[in-house]
C-alpha cells in the first residue's frame, strides 16, 4: 500500500465576463510517483496562507499514513489544529480531502461516486452560472438568456441587482431588477429553470419588502417568473434572519456558499431556514464533509445544490457527490463561461450536453494534469468580479 510523502501545489488563472479567477491545485504525492491525488484548494485570495496551512498539516497529519483512511485522517485535520474553522482552515482541509479520495480512487481503481455508495445518477443536471453581463439592460440579459438555452442548458441563474446595493436598494434599481428577470423569463420561455442570486446582501426587512412583485424573494409561487430557487436573499451570519425570510414568503429558498462544515448547515435544516443546501466543496470541507451535509438534509427532505466556483478539480468533485447522494438538486456549472483553459489544463473535465454532464467510469475523479498548459495560465497578480455587492462571490 502506497503511504502519502509530501505535497505540491499548481496554480492557474482563467476569467469569464463577470469575474477573474486564481485556482489552487492540491498534488498530494505518495512514495509511488505513478500514483497522486488531485484537490481543490481555491479560496479566491489568501491563497498563500491556505498553501502554508497545507504543507504544513501534510507535514504533521499526513506523511506516512495510508490514504485510504479518508474518514480518520478528516478528523485529524479538522480536530487537531489549533486553526479550526474559518474559510482558510476549511479550505485548506477541503483540498486535502479531496484529493485523498482522488487518490483512494486511484489506488482502488474505482470511481469516487462508487466510493461513496454508488450512483443514484451518473448524468448530472447542471446550470449556467458566468453567462450574463452585470449589469447589463434587460434586453442584454434576454440576449444573454438565449444564447444560453442554444447552448443546450435548460437552466440558469443570475443576479438582476445591478451593482453595489448592500443593505438596501432604491426603487429604480428594485424595479429593474425586475424587469431583468422578466426579460429572461420570456426569452428562455416557461421551462427553462431560472435562478436568482442576491449573493447575502439586503436585510430581512429589505428582502421582504421586495416581494412578492420583483425577484427577491419573489413572493408567491404562482408569480410569472416561477425561479427555481432565490439564493442568499439575507446575510449568512443569522439563521433567524433567513427563518423570517422563508416564513414570508412561499418560494424556495437556498443558501450556504458562505457556511463551512456540517455544523451551521444543520442548524439550518433542524430550524428548516432553507429549502436548498449550497456547500462549496472546496471551502467547506471537502467531499467528507460535504456527504455529511447531504445527509443531515435528506433527514428533513432539504435538497443539495452545491455552490461552484472551483476549479475543474473541485467541480468533478462535486460532481462525484451528486453522483452517490438521492437529495441532489441541481450542479452549478460555470465551465463553459470562462476562458478555454479551463477545460484544457485538466482533461478530462466533461462539457455539458443538453443540461447535463456525463460522469464517467475512470477511477478517482478522472481528472489529469497538463503541466504545460498550466504553465502557459499562471495566476493572476490582481482577481475581482462584477457581482451585486460588496460581499464576494
Amino acid at each position: 500500500m502506497p503511504v502519502i510523502t509530501d505535497v505540491e501545489f499548481r496554480q492557474f488563472s482563467a476569467q469569464h465576463r463577470n469575474a477573474q479567477r486564481n485556482w489552487l491545485i492540491v498534488k498530494l504525492n505518495t512514495d509511488d510517483p505513478t500514483l497522486f491525488g488531485l484537490g481543490d484548494a481555491s479560496p479566491m485570495e489568501d491563497d498563500e496562507q491556505v498553501k502554508g496551512l497545507i504543507t504544513a498539516w501534510t507535514e504533521k497529519y499526513l506523511a506516512e499514513k495510508n490514504p485510504l483512511d479518508t474518514e480518520v485522517l478528516w478528523t485529524a485535520l479538522y480536530h487537531e489544529p489549533q486553526a479550526r474553522g474559518g474559510r482558510l482552515a476549511t479550505t485548506a482541509l477541503s483540498g486535502l480531502d479531496i484529493a485523498l479520495w482522488d487518490l483512494k480512487g486511484k489506488i482502488l481503481d474505482t470511481p469516487v461516486y462508487q466510493l461513496l455508495g454508488g450512483a443514484h445518477r451518473t448524468r448530472i443536471r447542471v446550470y449556467a452560472n458566468g453567462w450574463y453581463t452585470n449589469p447589463g439592460t434587460p434586453a442584454q440579459n434576454a440576449q444573454e438568456a438565449k444564447r444560453v438555452v442554444d447552448m443546450g442548458y435548460t437552466a440558469m441563474k443570475f443576479d438582476p441587482f445591478g451593482q453595489m446595493n448592500y443593505y438596501k436598494i432604491s426603487l429604480a434599481e428594485a424595479q429593474l431588477a425586475e424587469e431583468r428577470v422578466a426579460a429572461v423569463r420570456k426569452a428562455v420561455g416557461p421551462h427553462v429553470d431560472v435562478m436568482i442570486a442576491a449573493h447575502a446582501q439586503f436585510t430581512p426587512m429589505n428582502a421582504i419588502q421586495l416581494g412578492p412583485s420583483t425577484p427577491i424573494p419573489l413572493g408567491k409561487r404562482r408569480y410569472k417568473p416561477r425561479p427555481l430557487f432565490s439564493e442568499e436573499p439575507v446575510a449568512e451570519e443569522r439563521v433567524a434572519e433567513l427563518v423570517e425570510v422563508r416564513n414570508k414568503v412561499n418560494i424556495p429558498i437556498a443558501t450556504g456558499e458562505r457556511l463551512y462544515t456540517k455544523f451551521p448547515f444543520a442548524e439550518i435544516v433542524e430550524r428548516h431556514a432553507a429549502d436548498v443546501l449550497q456547500p462549496d466543496i472546496a471551502n467547506a470541507g471537502g467531499i467528507t464533509e460535504l456527504k455529511k451535509i447531504a445527509i443531515i438534509a435528506e433527514a428533513k427532505h432539504i435538497t443539495i445544490a452545491p455552490h461552484n466556483v472551483c476549479s475543474p478539480v473541485g467541480a468533478m468533485a462535486e460532481m462525484h457527490l451528486d453522483a452517490s447522494i438521492i437529495n441532489f438538486e441541481i450542479q452549478e456549472y460555470h465551465a463553459e463561461f470562462y476562458s478555454d483553459q479551463y477545460f484544457t489544463v485538466c482533461p478530462g473535465f466533461p462539457r455539458q450536453k443538453d443540461g447535463y454532464v456525463q460522469l464517467s467510469a475512470a477511477p478517482g475523479l478522472g481528472l489529469e494534469l497538463d503541466e504545460a498548459e498550466i504553465a502557459k495560465h499562471p495566476p493572476l497578480e490582481k482577481v475581482g468580479y462584477r457581482g451585486g455587492n460588496l460581499k464576494g462571490i
